[in-house]
């Protein structure tokens, strides 16, 4: 019997992004934040999605474990070594403020971006692993969420 091995960082983003959707269409509290500023973050994360859908391809569904060879550093790669994570938190943040939910605002910077900071950070290490220098020299010189202008980033 073989046992099935589960995507932890996967897994916890997952439900941090899902639980967080769920709590903006129910949560009583919707003050915060203006509609239109909602679907302008929602859409233009969903465009950093599509775009990096378009690098990614099929090695963007599946786990933690990066699939593909060569290491991807044009694109949106090119900004941030995690461009994918960035474009969910903008999603979310999107929809938080799209149904001026004060809760989804919460669960945002306490669960969802703490689960993409969580998953992108272990990533790096398998990254590193896999592409050794080469992924040390490209993530000295782009940002890890936001693009960096001058300086070197600092690895774990």
């Amino acid at each position: 019997m073989t046992r099935s091995k589960v995507d932890m960082p996967s897994l916890f983003m997952v439900l941090s992004f899902t639980s967080n959707m769920a709590v903006c269409f129910f949560d009583p509290i919707k003050r915060f934040g203006s509609r239109e500023v909602g679907v302008a973050v929602l859409v233009s994360g969903g465009l950093i999605f599509v775009y990096v859908l378009f690098y990614l391809r099929s090695g963007f569904f599946g786990e933690t474990q990066p699939k593909l060879d060569p290491l991807i550093a044009k694109g949106p790669y090119r900004f941030c070594t995690h461009p994918q994570y960035l474009s969910f938190v903008m999603m979310i943040l999107g929809i938080d403020l799209m149904f001026g939910s004060v809760i989804g605002i919460l669960f945002t910077v306490v669960l969802s971006i703490p689960s993409a900071v969580y998953r992108a950070t272990i990533e790096d290490q398998l990254l590193r692993d896999k592409f050794g220098e080469q992924w040390e020299n490209y993530a000295s010189k782009v940002g890890f969420f936001f693009s960096r202008f001058g300086g070197k980033r600092k690895n774990n």
